[in-house]
This record gives C-alpha cells, sequence and structure tokens, in this order.
C-alpha cells in the first residue's frame, strides 16, 4: 500500500513508538472491560468493589495517556509528511522550464497539491488508527474465547448526555477548523499564484524567491493549524469513549446498590461482544479512505515523476550544451549591469511535433533592441509574435543561433541571469495582488504611477500590495505595468498591453507613457497592431510565418 510506503520513508518518528502507543490504549480499554465485567460478578450480590473501581481508574488513566500521546505524535506527524510532499512538488515546479510546466499541465499540478493532498491527509490518521482498532478487536477477541459464552443484554445509551458533552466541545472545535480553512485557502491562493503566474515568477528571481518564501510561510501554518484540529479530534473521540465508559461504571458500581436483580451471568460476555462493534464498524467504514489515499498517491506520485523526469532531461540538455566558464560569466554580468543593445541572430526556435505534423517554428531571426528606443513588433495572429517575445525574454531556449547583449553571446546556463534584467507584461500575465519581490514600497513613489495610470480612485498600495485587483481588463493591465515599472528593470517587455484599453488610454500610452519611459533609457519592445501609432516607435517589425520579413526604422528614429 502506498500509505504506508509513505510513512515508511517521510515519517521523522519511530512508527514502532507510535504502534506501541497505541497498543498500549487498546490494552488499557480492554482492560477496563475486563474490570468492568469482573466487577459485575459481584455486583449481582450488591456490592461496588473498591479494589476494582481503583484498577478501572488507572487503567483509565493509562488510556488517557496513551491516547493522548498518541494522538498529539500522530496529528503533528501526518501535517508534517504533508508539509514535506508540497514543498517537494513546489520545488519542482520552481526549477521547471514553462514547457514542461506546460507537459504535464498546471491543472494536474493543482489538482495534486489541494484535492489529493485533502485525500491523504484525510487517511493518514485513519490508518494510524485503524492500528488502534485492530489491537483492540484483538484483545476483546481474546478475551471473549476465554469467557467462551455469549448473552444477549440490551444496555440503554445515555445519548443525550453524551451528546451535550460533544457539541459543547465541537463549538471550540469549529473555531480552530475555520482557522484551518483560512490557512488553507491563504496556501492555496499563494499555489495559484505560482502556477498563473509562472512566467512572471520565472522572469524575476527576487519575486520567485519571495514568492516561494511566502508559500512555505503559509504552508507551515496551514500544517501547524491543521494538526490542532487533528488533535482536538482525537482527543474529543477519546473523551467520548471516556464518557461512555463513566456510564459503565455508574451502572456496575453505584446501579446495583440500588437494584440487587439488575445483571445476569450473560452481562460480562454480550458486553464484550458489544464492546466489538464499534472497532469492527471504524475498520471497515475506513477501507474505502485507504483505497482513495492509494488512488491520490498514485496521482501525487505520476506528477512527482513526470516533473522529475522532465527536469533530468532539462539538465541533460544543459550539460550537453557545457557549462559557461566564470570569465564568461563575468563578461555577462558586466554587460547586463548597463545594457546598451540586445541582438538576436538567426535565432531559431521550435515546439515539438509529431511524425504526421512538425512543430511551429520560428527563425531565423535578426534583430536589435537599443537603449532609449522603443521597438514595434507586429504581425497576423499565429504569426510568432510570442513565440519569439518568449525566446528574446529566456523563457524558451533557442535551439539555434545566439542573443548577444552587448555583443556578449548569452549562453544557454545563465537564462535566469539574463532574464532577472526583463520587466514584462505578457499576454498571458498574472497580476499578483502582493508585489513579491520588491522591496518596501514608499506610497508616494507610486502615487504618481497610479495617477499616470488614471486609477488612484481606484486602488492604492497598502502593506506592498495593491488594495485591490478586481477591476477591467484594461485597468488590471495598467496595474501589472505599474508593478512592472516598480521593478526598475532596464528591459521592458509589453505584448499586446494596448489592445485591452479604451481609445482614451490607448492614446495616453503611446502619447505620453512610452514617450516617458524612452527617456528613462529603457529598451521598449512591445508588440501591438495599433498602426495608428506606428510613429511612437524608433523600429518597427514586421512578423511573418515565424520570421522578420521587414525591419524599418520610423521617421521619428
Amino acid at each position: 500500500m502506498l500509505l504506508i510506503d509513505l510513512l515508511r520513508s517521510r515519517t521523522r518518528i519511530d512508527l514502532r513508538h507510535a504502534v506501541g502507543l497505541l497498543s498500549l490504549a487498546s490494552i488499557a480499554t480492554t482492560m477496563v472491560l475486563i474490570i468492568v465485567n469482573l466487577a459485575a460478578e459481584q455486583a449481582e450480590d450488591g456490592v461496588a468493589s473498591m479494589r476494582y473501581l481503583g484498577m478501572m481508574a488507572l487503567s483509565l488513566i493509562g488510556y488517557i495517556w496513551a491516547q493522548k500521546k498518541s494522538s498529539d505524535l500522530i496529528a503533528a506527524e501526518v501535517e508534517h509528511i504533508l508539509h514535506q510532499l508540497r514543498l517537494s512538488l513546489f520545488d519542482r515546479v520552481r526549477k521547471a522550464a514553462p514547457d514542461t510546466l506546460a507537459k504535464v499541465g498546471q491543472g494536474a499540478v493543482q489538482t495534486a497539491l489541494t484535492q489529493e493532498m485533502q485525500t491523504v491527509s484525510a487517511a493518514l490518521p485513519l490508518m494510524l488508527n485503524g492500528v488502534q482498532q485492530v489491537v483492540l478487536i484483538i484483545c476483546v477477541a481474546a478475551y471473549l474465547a476465554w469467557l467462551s459464552t455469549f448473552a444477549f443484554v440490551m444496555i440503554s445509551v445515555l445519548a443525550v448526555v453524551v451528546s451535550t458533552i460533544h457539541l459543547q466541545r465541537m463549538r471550540k472545535i469549529n473555531a480552530a477548523t475555520r482557522d484551518a480553512i483560512d490557512d488553507e485557502n491563504l496556501l492555496f491562493g499563494g499555489l495559484t499564484d505560482l502556477l498563473h503566474g509562472f512566467n512572471e515568477v520565472k522572469m524575476n528571481s527576487r519575486r520567485r524567491d519571495a514568492l516561494l518564501g511566502a508559500l512555505n510561510d503559509r504552508s507551515i501554518r496551514a500544517r501547524d493549524t491543521k494538526s490542532v484540529v487533528k488533535a482536538q479530534w482525537s482527543r474529543e473521540f477519546a473523551l467520548i469513549q471516556l464518557a461512555f465508559y463513566g456510564m459503565m461504571a455508574a451502572m456496575v458500581f453505584i446501579v446495583p446498590i440500588f437494584t440487587s436483580d439488575y445483571h445476569d451471568v450473560a452481562v460480562q460476555t454480550t458486553t464484550a461482544a458489544l464492546f466489538m462493534i464499534g472497532p469492527i464498524g471504524a475498520v471497515v467504514a475506513s477501507v474505502p479512505s485507504f483505497t482513495d489515499s492509494d488512488v491520490a498517491l498514485r496521482k501525487i506520485n505520476d506528477i512527482d515523476h513526470q516533473l522529475e523526469d522532465a527536469l533530468d532531461a532539462q539538465h541533460a540538455n544543459e550539460a550537453a550544451n557545457g557549462t559557461s566558464s566564470p570569465e564568461t560569466l563575468d563578461k555577462l554580468r558586466g554587460a547586463l549591469g548597463n545594457i546598451a543593445e540586445i541582438s538576436l541572430r538567426d535565432v531559431r526556435f521550435a515546439y515539438p511535433g509529431t511524425t504526421d505534423s512538425p512543430g511551429f517554428a520560428v527563425g531565423p531571426i535578426n534583430a536589435t533592441f537599443k537603449k532609449g528606443e522603443i521597438t514595434f513588433i507586429t504581425g497576423g495572429n499565429g504569426a510568432g509574435k510570442s513565440t519569439i517575445i518568449a525566446v528574446l525574454t529566456g523563457l524558451r531556449p533557442a535551439a539555434g543561433g545566439s542573443i548577444m547583449v552587448n555583443d556578449c553571446p548569452l549562453p544557454t546556463d545563465a537564462l535566469q541571469l539574463y532574464r532577472d534584467h526583463f520587466a514584462t507584461v505578457l499576454s498571458d500575465y498574472h497580476l499578483f495582488r502582493e508585489l513579491y519581490g520588491i522591496d518596501e514600497i514608499d506610497p508616494k513613489r507610486v502615487e504618481p504611477l497610479l495617477k499616470q495610470m488614471e486609477i488612484d480612485d481606484k486602488v492604492e498600495i497598502d502593506d506592498n500590495a495593491f488594495s485591490t485587483t478586481s477591476l477591467s481588463q484594461g485597468q488590471r493591465k495598467r496595474l501589472a505595468l505599474i508593478a512592472a515599472l516598480l521593478e526598475e528593470k532596464p528591459v521592458l517587455v509589453l505584448d499586446e498591453w494596448a489592445a485591452d484599453q479604451d481609445p482614451h488610454f490607448r492614446s495616453v500610452f503611446y502619447e505620453k507613457i512610452l514617450p516617458s519611459l524612452r527617456k528613462q533609457g529603457k529598451i521598449i519592445i512591445c508588440v501591438t497592431h495599433d498602426d495608428r501609432w506606428f510613429d511612437a516607435a524608433d523600429t518597427i517589425y514586421h512578423v511573418r510565418d515565424g520570421e522578420f520579413v521587414d525591419g524599418r526604422q520610423t521617421t521619428s528614429a
């Protein structure tokens, strides 16, 4: 069973210790049953044994101690195991290339980290509790064999008393559960940021590290709050059982004082037989959870192996291309420190195809993007503009040709170093509400940008985050541009940024915003169809069938 393999491989504790505590709780429970039946023999004569009462009290103390120790140990360990599983997948996603994540599927990864994790979370404590129930069944079965007779007795359960105790304690459990749900929602919100904003995370290592740090913190909080809830549920179960034992004690030690004919000889075996119903039912009821957990773990492992295999292939490809020397990297860092121009020289890229249908390819691409200049890239839908942008920004490694930074070639093992100098708002951008990777922002620095974007009456910066992102598509893009500008990168890439803007703000963008950014000395690259404002560009490249068929300077250059 995969659940057992998970426990063996991930647990920090000696499982024999946990099983021993669970077994001790089961033995103590069986001792309570035996003592009750022994006392019941004397109760037939109207005698209440204080010796048996003391023995029962000692057994109950042993049960409570073992149950509490095992519950706390198991609750913490289960959440630790899930925490480690999450972090393992987080790390593989962080290291993956964009095409790797596309192959595996964002939805599959998200499901593995949410739904499947929940299934495993529910099954793990059931498995460990099942050990206790099995030991209890074995002990009671042995006792029944020793008794060798069976009889029936009807015992009235004081359901109202037990239910009242349970409902009172449920208030605390519900409050803790709400806290756990809130923490999980925060965790899943950050996870959505990681997956939906993958390109933005990949383009900025500071944002990546900040986001992963936040995910780690949220995972820890979710682990701790859920550990509390699971421990409370386990203790609640113990308390309900304790209430039942108290009821039995009252019937055995108090009722006989007033009713001499209360018990007959069949009470012992009947009590023992009835005692087994609960553990057996618990074991049977938990079987579907084990089946579901195996399916869930298989899905999680499949995702993990797919990511691992893709990363191995990615590393093999990087190794085949060789590792850059320290001198080469130092020269590249020097060029990136003051980027004058970026050039594409015979750059090629192709998506994987099939035997029947080759993948879409772009190239050879030759182009130059200069500091303090605006470059427009135009072309029809499907011409390859976004693919060229992905190669230009380092999101996809070039299959041929070279990318030059100030005439310094860019090696494939330095793509992240290169990407860190780009700020982007791509066509499939994700708007982060929290400004990950950006130092604490002075609101005075943001206010002019919000005013320039004409959304200062709708949004403000609060605790290094936008106060809201619930805006129109065009306004959300303005927020994304503000976030990109706050990164203060030398290269700005905008893919169809103006397409969602109204006519008024589209003119503001081309006539005011872009010229102001040019004056700041940025390399500005825009994918656009707005031929009305082509004169705002210094250079225009037209794409057709994955190639630049025309590259010209405008009269404004």
